[in-house]
């Protein structure tokens, strides 16, 4: 599963960043819709896609900061999966979602499109 991160960046612009293909991230079908279906329609809204390094501390202190938005996965099999915490040097990170909460905003749109593209629901070049 891969590893996908909402944060406002400390310019306050939104970014939706996960690890890039140098050996330690597999390339998959999911994580290329993740990050296809990000760059139509959540770019237009403003946000920045990346394929980056990113470390814990850079999580953690986002989180600490009240920048940190959401975390997710995804894979083949969960197709996009919440994230609610994140166990840091002993401590629980909070990943964006309040305690009702069982998806955030980013991945229930993701999970939306997908399901919609695959189901025939929405036209797609994809189908």
């Amino acid at each position: 599963m891969n590893l996908f991160a909402a944060i406002k960046n400390k310019d306050g612009q939104k970014e939706l960043m996960t690890g890039p293909l140098d050996g330690t991230i597999l390339k998959g079908v999911t994580r290329d819709s993740v990050l296809q279906l990000a760059h139509e329609r959540l770019a237009p809204e403003g946000w920045k896609i990346s394929e980056r390094k990113f470390h814990m501390r850079e999580l953690n202190e986002a989180a600490s900061e009240g920048r940190l938005l959401e975390v997710f996965g995804a894979g083949t099999a969960a197709i996009v999966s919440p994230v609610r915490t994140i166990n840091y040097r002993g401590e629980n990170i909070s990943c964006g979602l309040r305690a009702d909460q069982e998806v955030g905003e980013i991945a229930g749109r993701m999970k939306g499109w997908i399901e919609a593209i695959q189901y025939g629901e929405e036209e797609h070049p994809w189908r």
